[in-house]
């Protein structure tokens, strides 16, 4: 009887050093949830809602990508409205200085200096019309670029072409490619159609070469040319300031494209944290942990673990007393 008693007890030991070690690993892994606040935190821990879960998350990248797309897009276009506004502000300067040129008080001397003014402002255009992005992209150059340099308009020389108001010996050349992108569901445009903007009047329904060089060098070299009668230099002036007006409101029409860009953008912002939102609300109900249930099943298991302890040092106490008799 004896024998088939120790086997019994050998027996128990082991029972009882399984269920601790199982109630141990339950209570880890139950630590870990609560450490973690997720249900889920592998495969294995639930198939099914592990491949919904990764589902959501793909949604979320592309969303977050669409996102992070829409900010370049959006930076982009208020850098094109900061640089058209200040084109605006050197149209109408130039405007001013056009009409004070046709003063018929004003000297040779005094037309020259008008003119170089003119001068600074035809190049400070042309410098902004070459303004990049922060990743190096013309933002006037259209659909791209036909040449490396980066400059959708870059100087170029003439034959020195004789035109009514004197030799016009230089042209500005578009190298961009013409067309503007259309904005997308959850895009917009990261480049503007300078040409429309700067360049060929034919694009405004318009007739004639007065792209905003062309004017601004009539009204440079018309002032600047003494053998011009009063009555021919204020015809031409008059020319260069009604194709500056053209010009004005092309530029005109392109900040106000941009403003409703930035307004589509916001609505596209915000649809597009609402739906982030949503799959964010999707996986965590997939693999969050219900955290009120965890604890009490945590408890729980820890009540059943200090039991299991409790019922070995029995077992321990109850085997030296048998060794002992």
């Amino acid at each position: 009887m004896s024998t088939v008693y120790r086997v019994a007890t050998a027996y128990s030991y082991d029972r009882t050093i399984d269920r601790l070690q199982q109630r141990g690993a339950q209570l880890a892994e139950l630590q870990d949830q609560l450490s973690s606040g997720k249900r889920v935190r592998r495969i294995s821990d639930d198939p099914a809602a592990a491949a919904l879960a990764e589902r959501e998350q793909a949604r979320m990248q592309r969303i977050q990508s669409d996102q992070r797309a829409l900010e370049a897009a959006r930076r982009n276009i208020e850098l094109a409205e900061s640089t058209l506004g200040t084109v605006n502000d050197l149209y109408h300067r130039a405007k001013e200085l056009i009409v004070q040129g046709g003063n018929g008080a004003l000297n040779a001397s005094d037309r020259r200096t008008i003119a170089d003014e003119l001068e600074g402002i035809r190049e400070r255009i042309l410098a902004l019309s070459n303004t990049q992005d922060t990743l190096g992209r013309p933002l006037f150059m259209g659909q791209g670029m036909t040449t490396a340099d980066g400059k959708p308009f870059a100087e170029a020389l003439t034959g020195g072409d004789f035109m009514p108001y004197g030799v016009d010996g230089r042209i500005v050349e578009w190298r961009g490619l013409s067309g503007q992108s259309a904005p997308g569901e959850t895009s917009l445009p990261h480049v503007l159609d300078g040409e429309r903007i700067f360049g060929r009047s034919d694009l405004l329904g318009q007739q004639g070469n007065d792209s905003i060089w062309e004017t601004l060098d009539r009204a440079i070299i018309a002032l600047r040319n003494p053998s011009l009668t009063p009555q021919d230099l204020a015809n031409e002036l008059g020319q260069a300031n009604a194709n500056l007006a053209v010009r004005l409101d092309a530029v005109l029409s392109a900040r106000g494209q941009l403003g409703d860009w930035l307004n589509r953008a916001d609505a596209v912002q915000a649809a597009l944290k609402a739906r982030e939102d949503y799959h964010i609300a999707q996986q965590s109900e997939l693999t969050d942990l219900d955290m009120v249930e965890a604890i009490s099943r945590f408890q729980t298991q820890q009540l059943a673990y200090q039991a299991g302890l409790s019922s070995y040092a029995q077992v321990q106490r109850l085997s030296l007393f048998q060794y002992i008799a």
